[in-house]
């Protein structure tokens, strides 16, 4: 009779545990479009901040979402990520945008030398500071 109850415990746990993994594995990421941002700044400041101590700007900024505003220096809209850098007044980095790729049509108006606010998340530095799931804030 002790076995009953041992089995439907392992049972429970077992379809428990399946549940949360099929929830976990078809839950659609957030999007970002719709997030609210944790930092606001411009591109220069956050090249600044990047540089002065890569490892308290990784602390502050990776995996926050951010709106960063600058001056456009490129439009990319070649490949299956339309990206846009901005200016940082360092000719060695920018600030790297990827972007969705139902943006690619807002973008193609878009020209170097126009200022602009975009929200992203922060993915770190490499040569150019590096914002992913990027849209145009109104």
């Amino acid at each position: 009779m002790k076995r009953k109850p041992a089995w439907a415990l392992l049972l429970l746990v077992v379809l428990t545990a399946t549940a949360f993994a099929l929830y976990s594995y078809y839950k659609k990421p957030p999007d970002i479009r719709k997030a609210a941002a944790h930092y606001e700044t411009t591109a220069p400041a956050l090249l600044a901040d990047f540089n002065k101590n890569e490892s308290t700007a990784n602390a502050k900024y990776l995996d926050q979402v951010v709106i960063v505003e600058g001056t456009i220096s490129n439009v990319e809209l070649n490949g299956e990520s339309p990206a846009i850098f901005l200016e940082t007044g360092d000719p060695m980095a920018a600030v790297n945008c990827s972007f969705y790729n139902t943006e690619s049509a807002a973008l193609k108006n878009l020209k170097p030398g126009t200022t602009i606010k975009i929200k992203g998340v922060c993915t770190g530095m490499l040569t150019d500071v590096v914002l992913n799931k990027c849209s145009i804030v109104e």
